[in-house]
């Protein structure tokens, strides 16, 4: 009945609140739902979707960046997209006309012997035969006297002038050998006697006399191949003389020719001398100037058609100078000999700027 008590505009303004409660009411519970839905769709379906496979794509195309350098010698995997200098991984390229201007030289390997060895020490002193002391032939009066300390003379050249005590004429006093005035011991006006007036050194051929220890005398006999050395001068020969010990010298003397006509040696040189006592065939070899260290390893740099490739060897044997090579090379091929340090350096370098 209460109903029909209420105006029209009663009943029109409550249609209208319950409306506007219900719109409310349905806010309310969607909003909550829409926002967790946009959330949940963010997760789903990045914003940068692009970007995002880019990403990955390139991670994939990688792989690992920071793999080890060697861990991948010997293997054909090429660079990235982005085009290394090095094309491969363990691959320097280098022109003909590039190995010339910084003296990369090579050598193809093959069979060899290797030497075993023993180092000797002594100093280098003149040839008895290359040593002349001048004396005037008869006492008198010095005249002339034509040479210094450091003078070259050759064989017949004048040296000095005397006036005989006894008939009083002049003669002339000639050089026997070719060499070096080491000493002067006389001047003009002065008389000469039995005294040596100069004494000449003829230093192209030399003797190197190596001192040989009691315990080392088994393994030394003549014949065998030396090769003598000083700082970075090297030369070979070979033991001609073996000379015994004396009370005075705990050693016996391995007497060895020096050949000096370069004027590399001089005399009183303290000199080693490495003796070849035994000789091993084995069937392949490289020089050691060639083997370098990278991560622990031992590696050469083996030549191709653009450049080296870094090989990882197994070596066996050494003398010092070459090394057997058990695996990692085969016979024919061309390594690099002379500065292959440069191509280590080149190699490191380059996998630095990779990494980074």
């Amino acid at each position: 009945m209460n109903n029909h008590l209420l105006t029209n505009k009663q009943k029109n303004g409550l249609k209208s609140g319950s409306l506007m409660a219900t719109v409310l009411a349905t806010l309310l519970f969607t909003l909550p739902l829409s926002l967790t839905s946009y959330a949940a769709s963010a997760v789903e379906n990045p914003v940068d979707d692009k970007a995002g496979k880019h990403a990955q794509s390139h991670i994939d195309s990688h792989g690992d960046t920071h793999s080890d350098p060697l861990s991948i010698i010997n293997t054909n995997e090429h660079s990235d997209e982005h085009g290394d200098e090095h094309g491969e991984e363990g691959h320097i390229e280098m022109s003909a006309e590039m190995m010339n201007s910084v003296d990369i030289t090579t050598q193809q390997a093959s069979a060899g012997e290797i030497k075993q060895r023993l180092t000797l020490y002594g100093t280098s002193t003149t040839e008895p035969s290359g040593v002349s002391y001048v004396r005037a032939r008869f006492p008198g009066m010095i005249t002339k006297l034509s040479v210094n300390v450091g003078d070259k003379v050759k064989k017949g050249q004048l040296i000095a002038e005397i006036e005989s005590n006894n008939s009083l004429t002049r003669y002339s006093i000639y050089a026997a050998i070719s060499g070096i005035i080491t000493q002067r011991y006389v001047n003009p006006g002065e008389l000469a006697d039995e005294q040596v007036l100069v004494t000449i050194e003829d230093h192209q051929k030399l003797w190197l006399e190596l001192q040989v220890f009691a315990t080392q005398k088994p393994k030394v006999t003549i014949g065998q191949a030396v090769t003598i050395s000083m700082d970075q001068q090297f030369t070979d020969s070979t033991i001609t003389q073996l000379l015994p010990s004396t009370k005075a010298s705990p050693f016996s003397i391995a007497r060895v020719p020096l050949d000096n006509t370069q004027g590399n040696w001089s005399v009183g040189n303290l000199l080693s001398g490495s003796v070849v006592i035994n000789n091993k065939s084995v069937p392949l070899i490289i020089d050691n100037r060639a083997i370098q260290v990278m991560e622990g390893k031992e590696v050469i740099f083996v030549k191709n058609e653009h450049g080296f490739a870094v090989r990882e060897v197994k070596l066996g044997l050494s003398d010092g100078q070459y090394s057997q090579v058990l695996a990692g090379l085969n016979q024919g091929e061309v390594y690099s000999v002379k500065n292959s340090y440069l191509l280590k350096a080149e190699l490191e370098k380059s996998s630095a700027e990779h990494h980074h």
